[in-house]
């Protein structure tokens, strides 16, 4: 998928500066598609509102995907693997950005009454996690339902 994003922005002149192409390797159209990128997970807590008699689950899984613009992913057929790499390498994000999209969305919703998200990266090339904690913005925090 790289190969033909190059093609498709340089053509097939046969002629490319040294420059050009490092700058391009800079940019998201380079890196499309990179396989084995990072992988996350994120946990949300949701208190619903008092009137609600059922837990709209499909919406919030439906909106998180929307928002992050992967699909929640358990298993993956080989013949998949390439459009998930693209949808990821088309939608690079640090943990703080998935978790501003994240409670971007949750605050739009008055279903939730309070929410609490944690989103975690898990490093390949380090001994650490990149992991962030966001929440609506309650006085006192999260407080769970009793």
């Amino acid at each position: 998928m790289i190969q033909q994003q190059f093609e498709k922005d340089f053509g097939r002149t046969g002629e490319v500066s040294v420059n050009d192409v490092k700058a391009w390797l800079g940019t998201e159209e380079g890196i499309n598609a990179t396989p084995h990128s990072q992988r996350s997970t994120a946990k949300i807590l949701v208190n619903l509102t008092p009137d609600l008699d059922e837990f709209p689950l499909s919406d919030l899984i439906n909106k998180v995907e929307e928002e992050l613009k992967t699909p929640v992913q358990a298993a993956v057929k080989r013949e998949d693997e390439q459009e998930f790499a693209r949808l990821n390498g088309e939608n690079l994000m640090f943990v703080e950005d998935a978790g501003r999209r994240l409670k971007s969305a949750l605050l739009e919703d008055e279903r939730w009454c309070d929410f609490w998200v944690r989103i975690e990266h898990h490093e390949s090339l380090h001994a650490h996690d990149a992991v962030g904690v966001f929440t609506k913005g309650n006085e006192k925090g999260y407080l769970p339902i009793p």
